[in-house]
């Protein structure tokens, strides 16, 4: 097989190449893949980029067969991994107990979802509430906290997602809800 400047046999050539491997690599990603549906699916996309490089000067003759091997090996994988994080994240779910279950018949007001965040944030370091309230209350940038409080933006970050990991343990299920009341009451 030629890759030849001239777009038409390029055209031909990327046919030629489909047609004659698009079966074997099918069979190939079966190695690594169970689903017909799914491997098919991959080998496919495979060859719709290289499709897509057909026109650079990036697919050399002498590689186009090394480099779908490797590229449907890689998508497969790829594949295997996203699998593993559904099933992961599927399962968790399952164990997770919901939040009614907990306390069916508590129904939290404003305030009390209010006061839950700050004496959760009262439990912080002052530099950590700090870099909280000016970053979500006065609306303020990574840098401009920054130089206001004589630390560097990378500190200014690190605070915040410090303050992020501990609001989510405390806060778990409403976290979410708090700081989009909180949000909306101080940014209307």
């Amino acid at each position: 097989m030629i890759l030849s400047s001239n777009k038409k046999e390029k055209e031909q050539c990327f046919k030629q190449l489909f047609e004659e491997y698009y079966a074997p690599f099918c069979l190939y990603a079966k190695r690594f893949i169970d689903d017909r549906e799914s491997r098919e699916d991959i080998v496919s996309d495979v060859f719709a980029m290289v499709w897509q490089k057909i026109d650079s000067d990036e697919l050399r003759p002498e590689t186009a067969v090394g480099y779908i091997k490797m590229s449907v090996r890689n998508q497969c994988l790829n594949h295997l991994k996203h699998q593993e994080y559904e099933w992961n994240y599927a399962e968790w779910q399952q164990q997770k107990t919901p939040v009614y279950a907990t306390s069916p018949d508590k129904v939290y007001t404003l305030d009390e979802l209010y006061r839950l965040l700050f004496s959760t944030l009262e439990k912080l370091p002052e530099n950590y509430r700090t870099v909280f309230l000016k970053s979500f209350i006065e609306n303020k940038t990574h840098a401009e906290i920054a130089g206001e409080m004589n630390l560097s933006v990378k500190s200014i970050n690190r605070y915040k997602q410090k303050v992020m990991a501990v609001l989510k343990e405390e806060l778990k299920d409403y976290l979410s809800i708090i700081l989009l009341l909180f949000v909306m009451k101080y940014h209307q």
